[in-house]
């Protein structure tokens, strides 16, 4: 993907991120934290493996389901 398409992206999900009303807080939150990921791990994406808003976010999706399926929020300390 290239710079502008992703810059445009971040600032979509960003944008989308300030719309509790319509999206629910959860939901904004999950945006946030995608253009937050995109713009952690910007030059990754601009590699041609990533060619669509589609794949990137599959590729979001399943580090979000690495990294939250690490931490057991039941087990004490």
């Amino acid at each position: 993907m290239e710079r502008v398409q992703l810059n445009e992206l971040i600032e979509k999900y960003r944008k989308m991120s300030d719309q509790e009303p319509v999206y629910g807080e959860e939901k904004c939150a999950y945006f946030d934290r995608v253009a937050g990921q995109i713009e952690e791990s910007f030059d990754e994406y601009l590699d041609d493996f990533y060619e669509t808003e589609e794949d990137i976010i599959d590729s979001i999706n399943e580090q979000f389901a690495d990294a939250d399926g690490d931490y057991d929020f039941n087990e004490e300390e």
